[in-house]
């Protein structure tokens, strides 16, 4: 009998943890190729291809292959990944983890583990720099907006529509396509199609760099719609992926290195990138 217990354990040490259709976990692979497969959507300043050099850049390019170091494995940016096609991406493992960074919303975590935030950003209103209908009883409330007489973009499945449904449930609802974009709600805006858009701070900068200031005007609200953290996403059963993922970016947060990389990032989009709270306090 106890041949057969010793046997057992040696078993359960020597292959390595299997996901629950059989095959090599997510975890266990990056282990054993020290080396994390990540997918990503292409956004600026997070995650895009410099089209010259073929190099990754980004924020989120920049903070990963940091955490990596410190975890002493290397990370490969290997597929970009449609922002619908997540989960599916991840549970054939294409890829190990999505590593955009993307807003840790509860209706995705059905099929998606997050980890602990990058950074958060809050989720502010803009509207077209010449409608004054909005200029009055500032700084706004989201019972402000939320009103039939008012619309707002979103897509399907997506974040904003969770905000229409809650915050906004009396405002009309204008659906995107599928493959709708930031920039495209914006154009909904200025066009006159819709009223205002809900976006990330930094997607609306990043729209008048690319296309120059003085079009929109960004709403004073008492307080933000939302704020979501910018995380991370694996499958929903790589629990033990998450918790090594948890730890490199922890170690990151809490060194030097976090600073110097989102200095820039924070001069460039001011206010677009918050801090995580550190967990201790330095003060005497």
């Amino acid at each position: 009998m106890k041949k057969i217990i010793l046997s057992f354990v040696l078993l359960t040490f020597a292959f390595p943890a299997l996901a629950g259709d059989g095959k090599e976990s997510a975890f266990d692979r990056v282990v054993k190729t020290q080396t994390l497969r990540c997918g990503y959507g292409t956004w600026s300043p997070g995650v895009y291809k410099d089209l010259k050099t073929g190099e990754m850049k980004g924020l989120f390019v920049e903070m990963l292959n940091e955490a990596a170091k410190m975890a002493k494995i290397k990370v490969e940016w290997v597929a970009e990944v449609n922002w619908g096609q997540i989960s599916e991406s991840l549970r054939t493992r294409k890829i190990d983890a999505f590593c955009s960074g993307m807003a840790n919303n509860a209706a995705r975590a059905k099929q998606l583990a997050y980890t602990i935030p990058i950074s958060y950003w809050s989720f502010d209103v803009a509207v077209r720099a010449d409608d004054t209908r909005f200029s009055s009883n500032l700084p706004l409330t989201p019972a402000d907006l939320n009103k039939p007489e008012y619309s707002t973009a979103f897509s399907m499945g997506d974040k904003l529509e969770t905000i229409k449904e809650t915050e906004l449930s009396q405002t009309k609802g204008v659906s995107l396509p599928p493959l709708g974009t930031p920039a495209d709600n914006i154009m909904h805006v200025l066009t006159k199609k819709t009223d205002f858009v809900i976006s990330p701070r930094v997607m609306i900068q990043e729209y008048e760099k690319q296309n120059g200031k003085g079009k929109l005007r960004l709403l004073e609200m008492k307080v933000p719609l939302r704020v979501y953290g910018n995380v991370i996403a694996v499958d929903i059963h790589e629990q033990e992926l998450v918790s090594f993922l948890n730890a490199s970016i922890g170690e990151l947060i809490n060194s030097s290195s976090y600073d110097r990389i989102m200095k820039p990032y924070n001069k460039a989009y001011p206010d677009a990138f918050l801090k995580p709270k550190l967990n201790y306090d330095m003060a005497k």
